[in-house]
């Protein structure tokens, strides 16, 4: 029996004979708690938060402990079989936040808890366990008094040099910021002085980013200012020992500042002080599987939770955030314009003067400003599409070019300026292709990716080096020397003294979904928050639109308040809680009928692709939690029935409409 002592555990004496427990079982109906006994070999490791393996319905299999009672609801409880983990996964705070995140999104205990806990493995929890029995052995280590001085007078952020360019609210310490950034700004710098802030009050940390490479570049700097032992990476990119071990680390208090990706939000950081996300806009932090969770909205149920901080940071402000802002429930902090900033629009009137600028792709202003910023270092184009040619049309009657087998039908593109047409869907060679409206058999770009706009930048700067980054090509970083950089929006490679230009092209249309302007402003705001001091920025699209308009400001605020305000006047998120339910039509239809809260229906529309439907059902905001009541207790009823309404996908708070 292990006398180890655990973090978490329960007092002596507290522990019932019964282990309430919740199983890994994948339906609705049964994601509820099962009492069994605990035998006395098991009686100090099944404590709450520890996984065990259970015998249910003649089949073991695992479970969390929720609780330790001392009556069982039934009469004769099965014994747990074991004990898995040498340290239990969950501590009594993760327990509750998994169950208020699947209570949120209508999912299921062990789908959330899944991607709470990383994947164990037992040769990383041995040598995590080894190191914490050896340093309890270990004697204390002493400590000078000017490191103990030195840990407790960081000054506030605001007193930062990193956060010189901002506005910080008159109140001393807020609780809850949100911060979009400068332009030119070191958002790495921002976060390091945010975590190093609240470690120098003993508190620990968790720091969510979109991706490896922002983790790898935050944590080279985080440990610049503190231990390298202090700080932890939860990312699937370290792959699943590591993984764990790190996990491990954080549970068992070796480590108290994580930086990580989406899941990073669930970590188990002990006497957490705050939580620290960087561009919240980002569709990488919407959990794919179901239920579907966001880690920007985990992020502010646990600051409710445990009374932690929150910060979350952005090239633009999203909507959602400047709601909290609005309710008062977070306070803001504004960039300040710099004097230097010039945004140049490639408008109606610069079409008056240059005629060929109305149908050219790349007017001459933006050529003229690539060609100055060239003289002094990198000029960054950014390209909304990938690829070469990514959409194809008949060049008789301009139809879209679709795949010649009848049942796949994809768009047509090419890959490179002698390459064949090919199927973007089932990938067949299209060499041979007929219009089936005219029957013409000439092709004409509908849209130019990124791979052609690298091909004519060559042209037009012979001698230059043209470098192209997009999602399957990322580059991540590119020296201070004069070079045309093509880049498609979240692949910019990071300029190291800052672009002298950017060029934002493909800017005259907004996709239309309730988030199209929303982040199209998004990736404007990341590509020019890469300029150096006294770089330009030229876009190519109208001065008039609010969009152009928030940037030649730099003002995403300004243009999140009235996103706000005509998302409210027609009550949609996040004024109101929406759930997108997805499914047969008539069992989509079924579950909106049956629905009792107070809601309004939008839709069906058709899936595109499949027989399925779509329909929205939106309630006040007030209502959010009766409803994902109501609605879960409807998903459990009818997941023991043998219908199509077993078929039907709920997403709680979807980004996008």
């Amino acid at each position: 029996m292990s006398n180890e002592v655990h973090p978490n555990r329960p007092v002596e004496g507290s522990l019932g004979p019964i282990a309430r427990v919740r199983v890994d079982l994948g339906v609705m109906h049964l994601d509820r708690d099962f009492d069994y006994l605990v035998p006395e070999e098991w009686h100090e490791r099944a404590v709450p938060g520890a996984r065990v393996r259970v015998r249910f319905s003649g089949r073991l299999r695992d479970a969390y402990v929720i609780d330790r009672i001392d009556e069982a609801d039934v009469d004769s409880p099965k014994p747990l079989e074991r004990v898995i983990d040498a340290q239990p996964p969950l501590s009594l705070e993760t327990l509750t936040l998994i169950q208020d995140v699947a209570d949120r999104y209508v999912g299921t205990f062990w789908d959330v808890a899944r991607a709470a806990v990383p994947t164990r493995h037992a040769r990383a929890e041995s040598s995590v366990l080894r190191k914490v029995a050896e340093s309890d052995a270990a004697p204390a280590p002493a400590t000078s008094s000017t490191q103990d001085t030195s840990a407790h007078t960081s000054a506030h952020p605001a007193a930062d040099p990193a956060w010189r360019h901002y506005r910080w609210p008159e109140e001393a310490s807020p609780a809850r910021v949100v911060w979009s950034s400068a332009p030119a700004s070191d958002t790495v710098a921002e976060i390091v002085s945010l975590a190093r802030w609240k470690r120098s009050e003993g508190r620990g940390v968790i720091i969510v980013v979109p991706d490896a490479a922002d983790v790898a570049r935050v944590r080279s700097e985080l440990a610049t200012v503190m231990s390298e032992s202090d700080i932890a990476e939860l990312s699937a990119d370290v792959g699943p020992e590591r993984r764990y071990r790190e996990f491990l680390r954080v549970r068992t208090g070796q480590a108290t500042v994580v930086i990580g990706t989406r899941t990073a939000v669930f970590a188990p950081v002990e006497n957490l002080g705050a939580i620290i996300m960087w561009d919240d806009g980002n569709d990488v932090y919407r959990e794919l599987h179901a239920p579907y969770w966001d880690a920007r909205e985990v992020a502010a149920m646990r600051s409710h939770q445990t009374s932690c901080d929150v910060f979350v940071g952005a090239p633009a402000r999203s909507v959602a955030t400047h709601w909290w802002c609005r309710s008062g429930w977070a306070a803001s902090v504004d960039p300040k314009r710099p004097s230097w900033w010039n945004v140049r629009c490639i408008d109606e009137h610069e079409r008056a003067r240059d005629p060929a600028a109305e149908s050219a792709r790349i007017p001459s202003a933006a050529w003229t400003t690539a060609r100055n910023g060239l003289r002094h270092g990198p000029v960054l184009f950014l390209v909304a599409r990938r690829g070469y040619v990514p959409a194809l049309a008949c060049q008789d009657c301009r139809a879209p070019a679709r795949c010649r087998d009848d049942s796949c039908q994809g768009a047509l593109e090419m890959s490179s300026g002698h390459a064949a047409a090919r199927c973007g869907r089932c990938g067949a060679l299209n060499g041979a292709w007929t219009c089936a409206q005219c029957g013409g058999s000439r092709l004409r770009a509908v849209h130019i990716g990124a791979g052609r706009t690298a091909d004519e930048l060559g042209r037009a700067f012979p001698g230059v080096q043209i470098v192209w980054s997009e999602a399957d090509r990322i580059v991540r970083s590119v020296p201070d020397t004069p070079s045309l950089i093509v880049a498609t929006p979240g692949a910019e490679p990071i300029a190291e003294k800052g672009y002298r230009a950017v060029v934002i092209l493909d800017a005259r249309s907004v996709y239309p979904s309730l988030a199209g302007a929303e982040q199209q402003v998004r990736r404007w705001f990341e590509a020019s928050r890469l300029v150096a001091e006294g770089g330009e920025v030229c876009l190519v699209a109208s001065a008039s639109s609010l969009e152009v308009q928030a940037l030649v400001r730099w003002d995403s605020r300004w243009f999140a308040e009235r996103q706000l305000d005509e998302r409210a006047s027609a009550g949609l998120p996040p004024v109101t809680r929406v759930a997108e339910v997805t499914g047969p039509q008539a069992a989509v239809q079924a579950m909106g009928d049956r629905i009792r809260s107070h809601h309004r229906i939008l839709g069906p529309v058709p899936v595109p692709d499949s027989h399925h439907v779509r329909s929205y059902l939106v309630v006040p905001r007030a209502q959010g939690a009766a409803f994902t009541r109501e609605l879960g207790s409807l998903m459990r009823t009818e997941s023991t029935k043998d219908s199509t309404t077993r078929d039907v996908r709920v997403r709680m708070d979807p980004r996008d409409m």
